[in-house]
């Protein structure tokens, strides 16, 4: 797509230059956007093609096949994928004309190669390099933002939710595609690079991710809001799983192998989301069935009360050692009872399991899920449980 061209989204065609009240809007930028730069990739961003090593003639071949076909039909297409970019463009050229200093960067599983057809889209609107008071200051820009949004019908049910980490909430009515956009929370995009960086190192990484996310939302337990697991969460129990719970590991640590790449104060500005990373060449050929069964008994079997999970060290860390690490963000009393080390900040990443009820009834998934793969090798079987 040529810069100088109009976004290659019809939901914006009948916007025209100026239309929203107090700043001069375009749809015709005469530079080089961010996101211009993923639209030209989005063809790389979807599996086409099943890997070789997907079967070898095994007990395991009809379920990992299953998990293969699962991941397939429910990653986030090129088409979606594109309509995203073109949105995140849109936001950038008018948030940039009316505030040329914000940056405004498009992160989380859209663009970390998690995705499915069902993810949002989760923005980071960046003031400056340095940290935003959350509370008000982060309130302050996003509520600039919102007015700007509030003027122009493509968006609606604007919601500013002033959490601990302040969002502005919108939907693109067009598209109906729902949008969580933060101010300065820039582990985000630290996070979004570790992630899609983990995705090249194998191919298992990704079907086993989208899998487990799936079987996760299935039985209600993949939402930080009710008090259970977030995705990104999830994503690292899968990574931590590979690293350290089969020998020979599948995933190396990239925080050991690229410390500079991964180092936590490095400028976010000089971070390629989707830079190229040579894939890792693992001993271990264990099938995609072998590897989710492993994955529930691992996690059956783990003392949570007493390790946290670290992707950052690709190994287990005990809790009462990170309640005691000194931090910003860092809070003694988030370590309660699934505990997994942000690998930049080194928050807790699912402190949002902090009731024991909701904590046993995910512990309960997971080991019934793990006895019902193990009897049954079907994969239906961890989605529709036997009564216990």
């Amino acid at each position: 797509m040529n810069n100088t061209d109009k976004l290659d989204y019809p939901a914006y065609a009948s916007f025209q230059k100026g239309q929203l009240r107090g700043c001069q809007l375009s749809l015709y930028t005469p530079y080089y956007t961010a996101p211009d730069r993923f639209l030209q990739r989005s063809h790389l961003m979807p599996v086409t093609q099943p890997p070789e090593g997907l079967l070898n003639g095994s007990t395991w071949d009809q379920l990992s096949q299953n998990i293969w076909k699962k991941f397939f039909l429910n990653q986030q297409s090129e088409e979606l994928y594109k309509k995203k970019m073109a949105l995140w463009k849109f936001l950038y050229v008018q948030i940039k004309t009316c505030f040329p200093k914000y940056g405004l960067y498009l992160v989380g599983s859209t663009m970390n190669g998690f995705g499915s057809q069902f993810s949002d889209v989760d923005m980071c609107l960046i003031i400056r390099y340095s940290e935003v008071d959350q509370r008000n200051e982060a309130v302050s820009y996003l509520s600039s933002i919102l007015k700007l949004l509030e003027r122009c019908d493509l968006f609606e049910k604007l919601e500013l939710i002033q959490a601990k980490v302040p969002l502005l909430k919108f939907r693109d009515s067009k598209q109906n595609i729902q949008v969580d956009l933060n101010c300065n929370n820039s582990v985000g995009i630290r996070n979004t690079h570790l992630l899609y960086c983990y995705g090249q190192m194998d191919w298992r990484v990704k079907p086993l991710v989208l899998v487990v996310k799936l079987w996760a939302q299935w039985h209600n337990i993949n939402d930080a809001k009710n008090m259970t697991i977030s995705s990104y969460s999830l994503s690292l129990m899968v990574i931590h799983f590979l690293q350290c719970g089969v020998t020979p590991k599948v995933l190396p640590c990239l925080h050991e192998l690229y410390a500079d790449k991964f180092n936590p104060e490095i400028d976010i500005g000089n971070i390629d989301i989707h830079e190229d990373i040579e894939p890792f060449i693992s001993e271990n050929k264990q099938t995609l069935g072998e590897l989710l069964l492993l994955f529930y008994q691992y996690y059956a079997t783990f003392d949570f009360l007493k390790y946290a999970i670290s992707v950052r060290l690709a190994s287990v860390i005990p809790v009462e050692e990170c309640r005691h690490v000194r931090t910003v963000k860092n809070d003694p009393h988030q370590w309660k009872f699934l505990c997994i080390e942000e690998p930049f900040d080194l928050t807790n990443t699912a402190r949002s399991v902090y009731d024991p009820d909701k904590f046993e009834l995910i512990r309960n998934v997971i080991i019934r899920s793990g006895n019902a793969l193990m009897k049954t090798k079907k994969l239906d079987s961890i989605f529709y449980l036997e009564a216990s």
